[in-house]
């Protein structure tokens, strides 16, 4: 886990801002699943999976309330009256809700690694307030998550141990209410202080070093590749009127490898760390066995 709270600013929001760009801008099943099950496999060898529990749920819940206000299609499973309810209204709502798991995946992922002071080394030069804001929101996300399970569980709790959906929108408005507030006293505080108010010098510890150099090119070749690659029509998919078949022409099969690979480099990433130091404890253990031979 260290090698990705080491990286460069500039690698980890390259890499955050191309995978997220991907996950969001696209509807094919084959990207929206390797972008979960990569920001899943960082967060599970990064000791987070609890953090991602929501994920079945939210798909789920997604995919269910979809037809409820879409009721395109051709394939109509069942009626309501005179409201139909389609399979392709279905699926499109599993494939959005899948989209939105990934990327607040890998949001909680970019909150852990990329962090404020990343933020500020970006932005705090060239644009003070665009550093400030993304930052503040960063550390938002987590802290809101995190502040309206403690409402609704003091709630609940009031409530004799029972959870009803007033219970659980009374502790969201009153989570946002109180994280809104959060944000203006640290604005003004950032305020008071100076801050972007004229040129400041700071101290860096990031340095681009060769070997940040060469994953910095190959996490701009992998994105560059994908973007090209959909721009070309790779990774067209359609769910209306009918659900379009996943098509394993050789630029889908290119688009699919090159995502395939950015997705999986934090896993590989903390994988190869954690085998170097299995390998270290493993020499020095020799080390100390030869020492008392």
């Amino acid at each position: 886990m260290r090698t990705l709270e080491r990286l460069h600013p500039l690698t980890s929001f390259v890499y955050l801002l191309a995978v997220l760009a991907v996950t969001v801008f696209t509807r094919d099943p084959v990207l929206l699943a390797e972008s979960l099950a990569g920001g899943l496999a960082a967060l599970a060898l990064s000791g987070r999976l609890r953090s991602a529990a929501f994920v079945p749920l939210l798909a789920v819940v997604v995919a269910v309330t979809n037809p409820l206000f879409s009721h395109n299609g051709v394939t109509v499973l069942f009626f309501v009256g005179d409201t139909a309810f389609t399979l392709e209204a279905l699926v499109y709502g599993f494939a959005f809700g899948v989209m939105l798991s990934s990327a607040v995946v890998w949001g909680t992922l970019s909150a852990q690694y990329m962090t404020s002071d990343k933020y500020v080394w970006l932005f705090g030069r060239t644009l003070p307030s665009a550093g400030l804001v993304l930052s503040c929101a960063l550390r938002f996300v987590p802290l809101f998550v995190r502040r309206t399970g403690e409402y609704i569980s003091v709630r609940a709790a009031d409530n004799g141990g029972k959870l009803t959906p007033k219970i659980c929108l009374s502790a969201l408005s009153s989570s946002m209410g109180y994280s809104a507030e959060e944000a203006m006293t640290a604005a003004d505080s950032m305020r008071a202080r100076g801050y972007g108010t004229v040129k400041r010098t700071f101290y860096s510890r990031y340095r681009l070093s060769a070997s940040q150099l060469v994953l910095l090119a190959a996490v701009t070749a992998l994105s560059a590749a994908s973007a090209a690659l959909m721009i070309c029509g790779a990774g067209s998919f359609y769910y209306y009127p009918a659900v379009s078949r996943i098509s394993l022409s050789p630029v889908n099969i290119a688009l699919y490898a090159a995502f395939g690979m950015l997705c999986a480099m934090p896993s590989a990433a903390i994988l190869r760390e954690a085998a170097v130091l299995r390998g270290c404890r493993r020499y020095s253990r020799r080390e100390c066995h030869d020492d008392k031979r």
